[in-house]
């Protein structure tokens, strides 16, 4: 592996040696997701497909955080992010990431990029079916598709387990989302969607296209966009502004085109769908609860973390809301301890910064609950403020292209939303289940957080007052699927641009409206 990061190798000894500038590393570093912050320390992107992540390369990554430095950030596309790592460092931290499983090939750049797949695939009771094998067979079919690291842009895939999820397939470059038609499994197939300027949902190529075909639509997709992406001008070489130019019509006729003429790739072998591990009986041991035992805190936590599966009820799944999406090395070490103690052998990184730990006994969430309480009670895993817990971009004191704070924005509304706090009346907690899934902001146009796409989002730029330079946004809500088509959210207040006071007040009356309280 070694000689796969040569490149990259001789670009930071030139870097660090001062021969190489932060403009000519940059094409070096960024199809690897490694970028330099404005701090001047350097942003590393891991690669977690669909999120799925072992405790053993959880506790490997805590490691690596310990040498290095730094802190990990999860992703809204369930990567995990080093940052703040000395340049010095940076090659010591990719080749370790490789030795745990998670090369970085393809992390950022014009490459296909990280695959989201909806956290409760083979979880939840609303699963169609486990989608994650055919995930994790098209990433390993991917990973040796030349055309998919040489694009005109990012190229982003997602799959999802029930039509629940068919507006977050639709802002994808290519999304699938399970189906079955006489007893077979398949996919509706979208292509075409995506966030940022000129965000839009995309068409649907297929309602059903059966599953062993998803490299097929893939490769053809993705080469497709190889040959007739705009290579010249990167502000509309999306794959959506080529469905734009040539119409939905027009590209859905040179999809199947591409996808009848292509030499079909073949899938490969399929992992095994997500089941009980075999230890996992073993976890059932007996906790002490008398110390919590009416406990209004646990009661509330149980609410709003704790959720069914499809095993029956004695097997949960519990969600630990991370602030900010970050975590320390000793923090993630014990987020991994935790899952192993509770029976899970990985977790699962959800799209909204969290963490899913998908096996958990039922008789066991009194102990769940005190050892977070305990050993991770420095950070506020299960969600007594608002502070923290609203999907944001890193903002523009990390992103050297950010325009405005967006942490510092969703922490001026968790001030006021925590107002309603700590009364935990149904409409309450259903407004803390809303600010967790359904509000995102983003510090610029290029829609990172995905605002768009969901109910109440909020898109930032800067504006000069006067000569002064103040962080402004405008209001989003409504998106949904309406009578089976997805659609991304409207302006809201009349589209107008407001300064972050004023942003903060049309929101919390927005959410008031949303969660009827």
């Amino acid at each position: 592996m070694d000689k796969e990061y040569a490149e990259l190798k001789q670009a930071f000894e030139g870097f660090v040696a001062g021969t190489v500038s932060a403009e000519a590393l940059k094409p070096l570093a960024a199809p690897s997701g490694i970028y330099q912050q404005r701090n001047g320390l350097f942003m590393l992107r891991v690669r977690v497909n669909g999120g799925e992540i072992a405790c053993l390369q959880l506790g490997g990554l805590a490691a690596l955080l310990e040498s290095t430095g730094g802190y990990a950030h999860l992703t809204s596309r369930q990567d995990v992010q080093l940052h703040d790592v000395p340049a010095e460092r940076v090659l010591e931290a990719v080749l370790a990431c490789d030795r745990l499983g998670m090369p970085f090939k393809g992390g950022g750049g014009n490459t296909y990029r990280n695959t989201v797949v909806g956290a409760d695939s083979g979880l939840s009771r609303e699963t169609v079916f486990d989608v994650y094998p055919y995930a994790h067979a098209l990433n390993h079919m991917l990973r040796r598709f030349e055309k998919a690291y040489a694009l005109p842009r990012k190229f982003k895939i997602a799959f999802f387990a029930s039509d629940r999820d068919l507006l977050r397939a639709a802002i994808h470059d290519l999304g699938f989302v399970a189906r079955c038609a006489d007893g077979r499994p398949g996919f509706r197939v979208y292509a075409g969607g995506g966030m940022g300027r000129e965000s839009a949902t995309g068409v649907c190529l297929v309602d059903f296209l059966p599953a062993e075909q998803v490299a097929h639509a893939a490769a053809a997709l993705i080469t497709l966009f190889h040959d007739h992406g705009d290579r010249a001008n990167r502000h509309q070489a999306r794959l959506r502004f080529l469905v734009k130019r040539l119409g939905a019509e027009a590209f859905m006729r040179l999809f199947w085109q591409y996808y009848v003429t292509i030499d079909p790739p073949k899938l490969p072998a399929l992992e095994a769908e997500t089941a009980l591990p075999a230890e996992f009986a073993e976890a059932k041991r007996h906790v002490d609860a008398t110390r919590i035992e009416g406990d209004a805190a646990f009661a509330r936590w149980k609410a709003i973390a704790v959720l069914p599966t499809r095993f029956g009820e004695a097997v949960k799944s519990v969600r630990l809301f991370v602030p900010y999406g970050h975590l320390t090395a000793a923090q993630l070490r014990r987020v991994a301890q935790l899952a192993e103690w509770a029976g899970s052998l990985f977790v699962r990184l959800m799209a909204t910064q969290d963490v899913l730990i998908p096996f958990v006994p039922e008789p066991l969430l009194p102990g769940f609950y005190m050892r977070l309480q305990e050993e991770l009670g420095d950070v506020d895993l299960t969600f007594r403020s608002f502070k923290g817990h609203i999907v944001t971009c890193v903002g523009a004191t990390v992103c050297k292209i950010g325009m405005a704070d967006a942490p510092a924005l969703a922490d001026k509304l968790a001030e006021k939303l925590d107002l309603f706090l700590p009364a935990d009346t149904a409409q309450k907690l259903a407004l803390l289940r809303l600010v967790a899934d359904e509000v995102r902001i983003s510090g610029c146009p290029n829609a990172c957080s995905g605002h768009p796409a969901v109910r109440v989002g909020i898109g930032c730029l800067n504006q000069n007052v006067a000569g002064e330079v103040r962080p402004f946004g405008r209001l989003l809500y409504g998106a949904g699927v309406t009578d089976g088509v997805p659609h991304l959210s409207t302006e809201g207040e009349g589209g107008k641009l407001m300064p972050v006071d004023a942003l903060v007040d049309a929101t919390v009356e927005r959410l008031k409206v949303l969660a009827e309280l």
